[in-house]
């Protein structure tokens, strides 16, 4: 069973390269959709997938177990079956993220480039009330069930202390059920996804002479995602010419809701340069 997906390019260009786009956790494809279209425009050659991972967007029904390594194996399955090759780059958030990090691993060769958005390769222990993605958890698991419209489910959150853009970037996430709203994402099932995630440690692979592909992470700066042990660590590693190391300063976890534009910049400008 392949992950949903879809093609964004240019309307008259034909694209010589791709990109592939893996959202975090509670995301889905079509978040970047017009992020996409807006890079595309300003970058002709470049085409780029959007991807609903396991358990997210119209990528519903997948088989368990529910762990990260087959959310890894489901990229590289429709990668194999889907993709339109040459691939430039895989760029990811979040969990998406640790995924591009694991694909280094299982497929060297894979792309020229890997885009890391505020993702820590850390394994955690545990996520409490500080944790940003446990937050948005907690609040959506309070939500009463259906709503009347988009905004009244964005207003929700809103009022239990979620950023209004993201509350409407999750809202996005809402389907119709008669004439109501519900959030569409089994909660418990990317729970489990997301717990699998945390006990993975991907440093191995960051700092490891052998990496073929060029490794650029971009953080929040106002994230706190990244620990700030992890964050001296990329640094170092930085410093040192192992990877390339960019901060959005206005920016929270959700780097692509909290600052599009300067996002857009970076890749604009720096995607197979």
């Amino acid at each position: 069973m392949l992950l949903a997906h879809q093609f964004v390019q240019h309307e008259v260009a034909a694209p010589k390269h791709w990109i592939v786009f893996l959202h975090g956790v509670l995301g889905r494809g079509a978040n970047w959709q017009g992020f996409a279209r807006k890079l595309v425009t300003a970058r002709p050659e470049l085409g780029a997938l959007l991807v609903d991972l396991r358990m997210h967007g119209e990528s519903q029904g997948m088989p368990p177990p529910h762990t990260f390594d087959a959310a890894t194996n489901d990229v590289l399955q429709l990668l194999d079956a889907a993709l339109r090759k040459p691939l430039l780059a895989v760029v990811g958030h979040s969990f998406g993220g640790k995924v591009v990090m694991t694909l280094l691993d299982k497929r060297p060769e894979l792309a020229r480039e890997a885009w890391v958005l505020d993702a820590s390769p850390s394994e955690r222990a545990t996520r409490d009330d500080q944790d940003s993605t446990q937050r948005v958890f907690d609040a959506l698991r309070a939500l009463p069930p259906t709503f009347e419209s988009r905004n009244a489910f964005a207003d929700a959150l809103t009022a239990d202390g979620i950023a209004p853009a993201l509350g409407l970037w999750l809202a996005k996430n809402l389907v119709r059920e008669g004439t109501s709203l519900r959030f569409g994402l089994d909660l418990e099932a990317i729970a489990t996804l997301l717990a699998d995630h945390d006990l993975q440690n991907r440093w191995p692979i960051v700092e490891s002479p052998k990496r073929k592909a060029k490794l650029r992470f971009v953080l929040g700066g106002r994230s706190t995602t990244i620990s700030l042990a992890d964050r001296a660590r990329l640094t170092a590693l930085a410093d040192q010419g192992v990877l390339e190391l960019m901060e959005l300063p206005k920016a929270g976890h959700w780097v692509h809701a909290d600052d599009p534009e300067g996002l857009h910049a970076l890749l604009e400008q720096r995607l197979g340069r």
